[in-house]
């Protein structure tokens, strides 16, 4: 008797700010209907209890405790509350660098501040896994991460250069693509550059698709059919793939 290889139900959505949407709850519930691994990220510590309260009791949403590079100026005093809060939870993120700025300080007191987070991270009980912002500042976020981080580390929306990609791997991140990523010719050239195995979906919800209906965790299936697009191979075979990396990852 030979046996079939049904298609996988589940999903995964690496990255999606669901407390910036106008029903997270709904989102929530949808994310769990459908069956789509999320990783709920925050920009500040003071947003993290309300999306851990949303998430709780939810196998398929993990609450993230964030403190999102842009806001550093404004929140980077909730650096210690951030401390506090980081042994209720495995997921961190959104932290990282980001250097859109070209105000020198600030992208100093960036640095502390990721860096920070990547040291109580490292020293946690438990692995983290942390999903990391980069924008134009690639090559400093790599090398805070360094080589021997505990845990699991996601560069998201990745859009350094092939180089640094290369670096990046050689630190052992992951990465999480989106279909802004997908739909253009740099982004698709530096995912064609990631190892299958290392790659992850995400939405980036709300800030990925269109106001009226932004990408959210159940916009994941048409992700996957552009990532398999993309790979040259089935739907079903992307979908496995990813959703093996991200158990994987938070294994």
């Amino acid at each position: 008797m030979t046996m079939s290889h049904q298609p996988p139900h589940e999903y995964v959505d690496a990255h999606c700010h669901v407390d910036l949407f106008r029903e997270p709850a709904r989102l929530v519930a949808d994310a769990a209907k459908h069956q789509v691994h999320t990783i709920a990220v925050t920009n500040a510590p003071f947003v993290f209890p309300h999306t851990e309260a949303i998430a709780r009791g939810n196998p398929f949403v993990h609450a993230a405790l964030g403190l999102h590079p842009e806001l550093v100026a404004t929140h980077g005093q909730q650096l210690g509350r951030f401390v506090e809060l980081l042994s209720s939870t495995r997921f961190v993120g959104e932290v990282g660098l980001d250097y859109s700025t070209h105000d020198v300080e600030l992208r100093k007191r960036q640095r502390a501040v990721f860096e920070s987070i990547l040291q109580h991270c490292a020293g946690a009980r438990e692995r983290k896994v942390i999903t990391v912002h980069s924008r134009r500042a690639a090559s400093d976020v790599i090398a805070a991460l360094g080589a021997k981080l505990p845990g699991t580390v996601i560069l998201h929306w990745f859009t350094g250069t092939l180089r640094e990609l290369e670096h990046a791997l050689a630190a052992g991140v992951m990465f999480s693509v989106n279909s802004a990523m997908l739909s253009g010719q740099s982004g698709q050239r530096l995912v064609r550059a990631m190892p299958r195995d290392m790659v992850l979906t995400e939405s980036d919800g709300p800030f990925v698709g269109p106001k009226t209906a932004p990408e959210s965790p159940t916009s994941m299936e048409g992700t996957i059919a552009s990532l398999a697009s993309l790979w040259g191979v089935e739907r079903e075979e992307a979908q496995r793939t990813v959703l093996a990396n991200f158990k994987r990852a938070i294994r």
